[in-house]
């Protein structure tokens, strides 16, 4: 009779610890939620890739087949070789230039905002033009193609240049 007695106190004792260890009842509050707003963006950011890039593929097969493609991601043609030294990193060069949207739209010149001062390296303007000028000599004359991201990224310049938009740099380096 003890035995039995005993046995009935531990049977719910049992089955209480057995029911510790299931997985907890999916509830609202501890189920995982997809990020459906972060997914969206991801594919709208690789919708927005895709379509400048092709852009860039339409205006290098129709305007410019001759540019070359820089490992850094930008394509650049030499129209005129300059006669002085080769631009190094740290140095200060003055240039002209104009900006231009793929359709041809300038939205920047320096016949209308004068030369422009660098310091090659110092990131002082568009990240292309620091990786640009030590591929140039004093006195040269070069057209970039430079993707969004080395030029006004997804802001654009708040002017002229819209977000995400690659861009036309016609540059002479001043001797």
């Amino acid at each position: 009779m003890r035995l039995s007695r005993f046995c009935l106190l531990l049977l719910p004792l049992v089955l209480w610890l057995g029911a510790c260890h299931r997985n907890r009842p999916q509830i609202p509050s501890n189920k995982e939620v997809e990020d459906v707003e972060a997914e969206r963006m991801l594919r709208y950011n690789q919708l927005c890739i895709e379509a400048e890039q092709n852009e860039i593929r339409a205006y290098l097969d129709s305007v410019a087949p001759d540019m070359i493609a820089v490992k850094d991601g930008f394509w650049y043609r030499i129209d005129s070789v300059g006669t002085g030294d080769s631009i190094r990193k740290n140095q200060t060069v003055s240039l002209l230039y104009s900006l231009e949207l793929l359709d041809g739209s300038v939205c920047d010149d320096s016949g209308v905002s004068g030369a422009k001062k660098i310091k090659v390296g110092a990131r002082q303007d568009i990240k292309a033009l620091d990786l640009a000028l030590p591929l140039m000599k004093r006195g040269s004359e070069a057209t970039l193609l430079v993707p969004s991201y080395l030029a006004y990224g997804v802001p654009g310049d708040r002017r002229c240049v819209p977000s995400r938009c690659p861009i036309v740099l016609r540059i002479k380096v001043l001797p």
